[in-house]
């Protein structure tokens, strides 16, 4: 038992961000965490020969299965579902090689889950074709058009979503706090693109539209409606979380509010504004 709790404990940081990654939501990555613990402390290890493709394997098949139902759940979702935000403190180097921008996990919500493992597995995990095709149970060109499909999928999206993007994110974030402080809401009207949208969580539980708003002047009416009625707290902090700028807002020091930005390809203006309210998504964020 000491042995094989030992060995899980060498892969847990890994087996978190794989599952985390995969279901953009702190709370089911943690369950399936457990699962796949009680999983394994009920194996016989000396029969495993590779205890990380074993493992992976366990987390990947439940991540799959909770996006299958996932699907299903947020038909039912009060408002917009944007994934919740997650501050990963590891160091781990099994951990990926590649960070992700809170931007890539909105666009990776678009994929299959099929589609989404393998990207998420061969680019940021660095697994092998074969390594995925054992995985997933397919063959290793099955593994590649996958790979190609996301990667398709991704380029095509109106969101960049790489980490050089955060230069240009920063201003943006700078600029929309200088907006808020000021009460004039009006230079936002300049740095979003005319088909720009606004996403904003609340769960039911925290003022929000039911769907996303579309067009720069729907998103300007609706912020300069909410902003003299505390939309916006009385403090806000710009940091970095899931690889990117956002703008934490406080109301008398308690996390209301994370607001990101997915700016369009060349960078030069917003595209999607994303706004977190839901207090479920925030409470392990301080």
């Amino acid at each position: 038992m000491d042995e094989a709790i030992l060995i899980f404990n060498n892969f847990k940081s890994l087996l978190y961000s794989i599952a985390y990654r995969i279901c953009h939501s702190k709370e089911e990555a943690e369950d399936i965490l457990q699962e796949v613990q009680l999983k394994w402390l009920d194996q016989n290890i000396d029969s495993i020969e590779n205890p990380k493709a074993f493992l992976s394997k366990l987390v990947v098949n439940r991540s799959i299965n909770y996006l299958n139902s996932a699907q299903a759940q947020r038909v039912d979702y009060y408002g917009p579902w944007i994934p919740q935000p997650e501050i990963e403190r590891t160091e781990d180097p099994l951990v990926g090689k590649e960070k992700i921008t809170y931007a890539l996990l909105v666009v990776l919500e678009q994929l299959t889950p099929q589609e989404r493992v393998v990207f998420l597995m061969k680019e940021v995990f660095d697994y092998s074709h074969k390594e995925l095709s054992e995985l997933l149970e397919i063959t290793p060109e099955n593994s590649r058009k996958l790979l190609s499909r996301a990667k398709k999928a991704i380029q095509a999206t109106d969101i960049s979503v790489e980490p050089s993007s955060n230069l240009e994110n920063q201003k943006f974030i700078d600029l929309f706090n200088r907006s808020i402080e000021k009460g004039d809401l009006t230079p936002l009207l300049d740095f979003l693109t005319a088909d720009a949208k606004m996403s904003i969580d609340g769960g039911k539980k925290r003022r929000a539209p039911l769907r996303t708003l579309i067009k720069p002047t729907r998103i300007f009416a609706f912020l300069k409606g909410v902003l003299p009625h505390g939309f916006f707290g009385d403090e806000r902090f710009v940091t970095e979380i899931n690889e990117q700028p956002c703008l934490l807002i406080k109301e008398k020091q308690q996390l209301i509010s994370i607001l990101f930005l997915g700016l369009n390809p060349e960078k030069t203006k917003v595209q999607h504004i994303f706004i977190i309210n839901n207090p479920d998504k925030l409470k392990n964020i301080s």
